[in-house]
């Protein structure tokens, strides 16, 4: 099972993303938050919604007006699932009676709707049955008005009490002073008649719905999967996502993005370099410099990843996703202080319990950030390599950002960040104060990847960046 808490989704931008999905009905927003991740065991499943996902963005691109029509439908829905509970066990009062009526009837217009558009008949889990049958059970009168009203035909009982209410109110109108309590007494004996036998009428018609109320509550189950789905369409179409393909055993992404890290370097005047990689079974290790840019080329991965395991388009140009049972992110900033641990411990702590998930069975996706930076160099290289050369042979697939020597030795893949590509250029070689810099490193540094013989050597910028943020030379040399 995947699961990543709360911190890790925020952390790789899961829940940014997540976020900008903007479902205009509850029950929308309801499929989204139960959505979660799809594993090997739901498989078709994910295909599913992926292919949704597909078809709403053809709607979108030849009949954006009638989806625009539909998705006001969709808003127009209220939340009714307390309603329909109520209904299974009880007696419904009138204000659910009277919300039920308006449901059926948006569910009539919501369906129209839906046919109309060319992708409908072919859409995974948003088939909108009819809901005529309840519809008589609310009105048997078939008036087709928005409100709702007990005709007084509905029983004798019913019909007496307001006739005798009536004839009282009318009296009032015309009633000298000394006559208006007796008519009073009678108007409100009349009234407790009328709503003992509304009461009566409303147990009776929530009896006659109550087996109509699945086929309700399955029309809100579709029309909020309709609505995620032209939400992550539209998300689709404005970020240029494409679908992945999904299976086998390698991740691979050819220029993915990360679209928060994007969003935030635009406002500087700034744009993303696109990350391709392909990681396989065993180890693939990147290195590069501090300030490099392999934490933010980590989580461009793991982001396409979950967002594809979670029945989203992904932001690449292309992407193949393996169907995998466990994501795992093992980084220091997510140890377990509440427990005592230091971040190297709580890393240390992550890492033996995703290795001991491998006993399950299953592909895991397992991603490291800078493993054991926490110790001291001589150690935390030792571990590196020891952590890359016992998941040589696991089924795993294996991303580990570092910066120690040797460590990639082992690796199946190895890919290094190309750095600060124009360190000869005189223009930048002096020093520089605080944020010029680091805008001379932000303009200097290359952050796209090469892939290199496993085992080379470990880029050699810290230096150079510590001279470029101005850092006295007398200790640089």
């Amino acid at each position: 099972m995947i699961r990543l808490s709360y911190e890790q989704k925020e952390d790789i931008g899961l829940k940014y993303v997540r976020d900008m999905l903007d479902p205009a009905s509850p029950y929308g927003v309801k499929f989204l938050k139960a959505e979660g991740f799809y594993g090997q065991a739901r498989q078709q499943a994910l295909e599913e919604e992926l292919n949704n996902i597909a078809l709403l963005w053809q709607d979108l691109e030849t009949q954006e007006a009638a989806v625009a029509d539909l998705q006001h439908a969709l808003s127009e829905l209220k939340d009714l699932s307390g309603t329909f509970a109520n209904g299974m066990t009880q007696a419904l009062t009138e204000v659910e009676l009277f919300e039920l009526s308006a449901y059926c009837r948006r569910m009539q217009e919501l369906r129209r709707l839906a046919e109309a558009l060319p992708s409908y008949p072919r859409l995974a889990g948003t088939q909108l049955e009819p809901v005529e049958d309840a519809l008589r059970v609310l009105d048997p009168a078939d008036s087709g008005l928005a409100g709702f009203y007990i005709e007084d035909a509905r029983t004798p009982e019913l019909a007496e009490a307001r006739a005798a209410k009536r004839a009282a109110e009318l009296q009032l109108r015309t009633a000298p002073e000394e006559g208006r309590e007796a008519l009073l007494k009678q108007r409100q004996e009349a009234a407790r008649r009328e709503e003992d036998a509304l009461q009566v009428v409303y147990a009776q018609m929530s009896a006659d719905l109550r087996p109509h109320l699945p086929l309700l509550q399955r029309n809100a189950a579709a029309a909020g999967r309709l609505d995620a789905g032209i939400a992550k369409s539209l998300l689709a179409r404005r970020f240029g996502c494409v679908r992945p393909e999904m299976g086998g055993e390698d991740l691979v992404l050819e220029e993915a993005v990360h679209p928060q890290v994007a969003a935030a370097l635009s406002e500087r005047g700034r744009t993303f370099t696109p990350i391709t990689m392909t990681l396989s079974r065993g180890v693939t290790v990147l290195t590069g410099a501090n300030m490099g840019g392999k934490s933010i080329a980590l989580k461009t991965a793991l982001l396409n990843a979950a967002l594809a395991l979670s029945g989203c388009f992904v932001f690449a140009r292309s992407a193949r996703v393996p169907f995998f049972d466990r994501i795992e992110v093992i980084n220091r900033d997510f140890s377990n202080a509440s427990q005592g641990l230091s971040s190297f411990g709580g890393e240390i702590l992550r890492l033996k319990e995703a290795l001991e998930d491998l006993r399950e069975g299953g592909l895991s996706l397992i991603v490291m950030d800078e493993l054991a930076r926490g110790t001291n160099a001589r150690e935390g290289a030792q571990i590196a390599r020891g952590t890359v050369n016992y998941l040589a042979d696991k089924n795993a697939v294996t991303l580990l950002a570092t910066h120690y020597d040797g460590a990639a030795e082992g690796a199946v893949r190895h890919y290094q960040v190309k750095g600060l590509a124009r360190r000869e250029d005189a223009s930048w070689t002096g020093t520089a104060e605080g944020r010029d810099g680091l805008r001379l490193i932000e303009n200097a540094m290359d952050y796209g990847l090469i892939e290199v013989k496993p085992g080379t050597e470990c880029p050699r910028d810290a230096i150079a960046i510590c001279r470029l943020l101005g850092l006295p030379e007398e200790i640089l040399s």
